[in-house]
């Protein structure tokens, strides 16, 4: 459960009004993280965090999921394009990134067309 900082209608709750110092159900755990930075809620110490996807799931995600996890972890770096993002969250699980082609290697391969310096 998280507490009620400021008084709010819950739209997701049939509109119903929680006031300061009410309990709000952490059955949703993005709802309440959201709630938590726009300030209407203080999450609990009992509050779990919700689980971090694996870097494939994090791979699907849309831009704007990806930068809010990115934040919700507090990960700071240059998110502007998703191989950025996804090489901030390899960082952050702490996956070997030696085998992800990030444009500045070529992993060994070799270009052998010939007409290609022609």
């Amino acid at each position: 459960m998280a507490k009620v900082n400021k008084a709010f209608r819950e739209r997701y709750h049939d509109m119903k009004l929680y006031l300061p110092g009410e309990e709000y159900p952490d059955d949703d755990q993005q709802r309440v993280q959201y709630l938590v930075s726009q300030g209407f809620l203080k999450a609990s110490e009992k509050a779990v965090p919700p689980k971090s996807p694996t870097l494939e799931e994090f791979s699907e995600l849309s831009a704007a999921e990806q930068k809010k996890w990115l934040a919700t972890l507090g990960i700071v770096g240059d998110d502007s394009n998703a191989d950025k993002r996804e090489a901030l969250y390899r960082q952050y699980l702490g996956v070997d990134s030696s085998t992800v082609d990030d444009g500045a290697a070529n992993d060994g391969v070799v270009n052998t067309d010939a007409d290609l310096d022609a």
